[in-house]
């Protein structure tokens, strides 16, 4: 009996100061005004200057143009020359060389590469020809690509990369197929260096070196 008096003290106390803290609505009470941002779009999040960060955006420089120096210089003594006709004429440069080359054509050879170059053809087509061998070689698909480009003392050197499918055979004086009997097509890769002196107008680019990667 005494708990429950106790109890029922200890509720009234409790209604009372929770009547004191929230009071009661009559309708006349001021409505809470929170603090918005000007700009009604919940979605924008302002940041203060501290939280922002700048971005700078760099200027794209055009970029040179490939070996952009010594194609200045040899424009002044030709000014058609360009790279992509350079490189469309050392392809057609290489497969008049192995041809000539695979036919055994010195005349040919003389008129395309440096004496270094054809001493060394004609050795080999001379070693051929005491064998009494027959060489072929069909070009199948030849692409060419400049690699470097030097001009000193009124000289200008063009190495270019040649990548190549090839089949190449070889065969005896009865004509019998003695290499590649089975006529497979091999990917070449070589590089060629071309010179030519400035001061020459003709159109011909000496082949003066050359170099078997594959």
């Amino acid at each position: 009996m005494v708990e429950i008096l106790l109890f029922a003290v200890l509720s009234i106390y409790l209604f009372y100061r929770l009547w004191s803290v929230l009071g009661t609505r009559t309708g006349h009470e001021k409505q809470r005004q929170w603090m918005r941002p000007e700009n009604n779009d919940e979605n924008v999040v302002i940041l203060t200057p501290k939280e922002t960060t700048q971005v700078i955006i760099e200027e794209s420089q055009p970029k040179a143009e490939p070996f952009e120096k010594q194609l200045k210089a040899i424009q002044k003594s030709f000014k058609d020359f360009t790279l992509q006709r350079f490189e469309k004429g050392s392809a057609k440069a290489f497969s008049a060389v192995i041809k000539a080359f695979a036919q055994g054509d010195l005349e040919r050879l003389e008129q395309l590469v440096a004496p270094k170059v054809l001493k060394s053809f004609q050795t080999a087509i001379k070693a051929r020809s005491k064998q009494k061998e027959i060489m072929s070689i069909e070009l199948k698909h030849v692409e060419a690509e400049i690699e470097d480009i030097v001009v000193k003392e009124s000289i200008a050197q063009i190495l270019v990369r040649f990548t190549s499918d090839q089949i190449v055979t070889v065969a005896n004086k009865a004509g019998e197929i003695i290499e590649n009997t089975n006529q497979l097509t091999n990917r070449m890769i070589d590089r060629w260096t071309f010179e030519k002196k400035l001061s020459d107008k003709s159109l011909v680019w000496l082949l003066v070196k050359t170099e078997s990667l594959a």
